[in-house]
């Protein structure tokens, strides 16, 4: 790979191929000053060493990779598959392939010659295999339980609460209707109803320093997850 530039907003552009990446550091800074991980750099190089723009052409050899993902509403989604969830995240869709996540457009299931509801069906089919996979961990804070989702998919750890089976998993331990916070895509707290009082109350520095420290920050919202879908109950001011 060639740095062919850099601009004056210090957007690096990275010869690879046919293809030029435009690549922003701004998030790598982010999460090397968090967690002074000297992975997180050498890791990204290997990303864009193995970055293609070439997904499956068979829609049999792509659908066991294809996931819901989580993004601020804010971005210039373009023919990307997108819809609203709040007004500060929208629901896309990706493939993942080697921790690499590539979006869908509406050009790529014309390609696989399927339509928006399949995609969705099988993205939510893939959810429910990982949330299998995964966990909830319980803190207890003076006799209430805080639980914190855990996956090996860590950069699919918020879109995991959309996954259908996620009402029987936290219902095992916990209750449903329940609330959640995602500040980061790779962080998410979850906790009851009868105890979204004592911890909304509790947490919010938690979710905005989270928010401001991250490389990829999602939402300040508090979020309520029932049989009516998604709800936004409070945001949590990131300017305090």
């Amino acid at each position: 790979m060639k740095i062919e530039s850099i601009d004056e907003t210090e957007l690096i552009f990275i010869a690879k191929g046919k293809i030029t990446l435009k690549v922003s550091l701004d998030n790598i800074r982010r999460d090397y000053l968090k967690n002074n991980d000297k992975s997180i750099i050498s890791d990204f190089a290997k990303t864009l060493r193995n970055y293609t723009l070439e997904m499956p052409n068979n829609w049999a050899e792509a659908k066991e990779n294809i996931f819901i993902s989580l993004y601020p509403s804010d971005y210039d989604y373009k023919d990307f598959i997108n819809h609203k969830l709040t007004d500060q995240v929208h629901k896309i869709y990706i493939h993942r392939e080697n921790d690499m996540l590539t979006w869908i457009s509406y050009n790529d299931i014309d390609k696989w010659n399927i339509s928006e509801s399949i995609l969705n069906a099988q993205a939510e089919k893939n959810g429910d295999r990982i949330l299998a996979e995964s966990t909830i961990e319980y803190d207890t804070i003076e006799n209430k339980k805080l639980g914190i989702l855990e996956s090996k998919y860590s950069n699919l750890k918020g879109a995991l609460l959309l996954a259908p089976s996620m009402k029987t998993k936290i219902k095992t331990d916990f209750s449903f209707p329940f609330y959640a916070v995602i500040p980061v895509r790779d962080f998410c707290y979850v906790f009851s109803e009868q105890d979204s009082l004592f911890f909304s109350q509790r947490i919010g520095q938690v979710v905005v320093e989270e928010f401001r420290k991250s490389g990829y920050p999602l939402t300040t919202e508090l979020l309520k997850f029932s049989e009516n879908g998604i709800e936004t109950v409070g945001i949590y001011d990131e300017s305090e």
